[in-house]
């Protein structure tokens, strides 16, 4: 069976498709792509194989799973301790450094954050970062192109990765849908899964931006393991201490952005 990094460019923007527009029908997208039905079928029981997608007479769709909620709503969800791992990590940041900011209400503070630095090169399939920098002219903004989720206000799919790839940056800043102590970093959709594990790959330093919430969320895409990440910014951890051991076992730094960082 093909894993995630063997899917094609044509395999990814299907996916990402089905995730801004929903269902997805064979012959529309023999005419999108310009191929016949045969290999479109292909494709999409390629993707049902991995559980990415499911099928349905004459079309393919979203597998039945839980979603996440909008970034709109994500954004007014612990705000206070999001602007706190903003800040830290914002600290951390040097000038000159070329920073990959990733899918995620709580880097779209870190942006916010970052908007007074000088000389740093953002590179971002995120809308709201690259609003948050609109009126920071000296903060030189790249944006992704790709398919717009309108839910989720970000671009994705193979066009955004290939725009990634052209970079290597300093800092890679990454959201989570879910953290899990044997599982690592999880979210709710291949396309953000493969955005995250490009930046990663891509740069020279990753952080991880998650409240305690994160720990209790339930997400079915695997990301990444603890090890890829240099640093992990957090207001708290769980208090069964099993998230302590896993990121400590995996080396990563673990920074807590409580009440007192303010």
């Amino acid at each position: 069976m093909m894993g995630q990094d063997t899917l094609s460019d044509r395999q990814r923007d299907i996916l990402a498709l089905i995730e801004a527009d929903g269902a997805q029908y064979i012959e529309q997208l023999a005419a999108r792509y310009a191929v016949t039905t045969q290999t479109v079928r292909r494709d999409i029981n390629a993707l049902c194989d991995l559980g990415y997608a499911r099928r349905f007479h004459g079309g393919v769709d979203a597998p039945v799973t839980v979603r996440n909620i909008s970034i709109k709503a994500r954004s007014t969800l612990n705000s206070g301790a999001k602007q706190r791992i903003a800040r830290r990590i914002a600290d951390h940041i040097e000038p000159g450094s070329t920073v990959f900011m990733g899918i995620g209400s709580t880097v779209q503070f870190v942006a916010e954050a970052l908007r007074n630095r000088d000389d740093l090169r953002v590179v971002t399939n995120n809308i709201d970062v690259a609003l948050a920098l609109c009126n920071a002219p000296q903060v030189e903004v790249h944006m992704t192109p790709g398919l717009l989720r309108h839910n989720d206000r970000d671009v994705v799919g193979s066009d955004s990765l290939t725009f990634f790839e052209k970079f290597y940056a300093t800092h890679a800043v990454v959201g989570a849908g879910a953290l899990d102590p044997e599982k690592g970093i999880l979210d709710f959709s291949y396309a953000e899964a493969q955005t995250t594990t490009t930046l990663i790959a891509n740069s020279r330093a990753q952080y991880l931006a998650a409240d305690m919430s994160k720990w209790t969320r339930d997400a079915s895409v695997r990301v990444a393991s603890f090890g890829r990440i240099t640093r992990f910014y957090t207001d708290q951890l769980p208090d069964d201490g099993l998230a302590s051991v896993a990121l400590q076992a995996a080396g990563t730094d673990i920074v807590l952005c409580g009440q007192e960082a303010d």
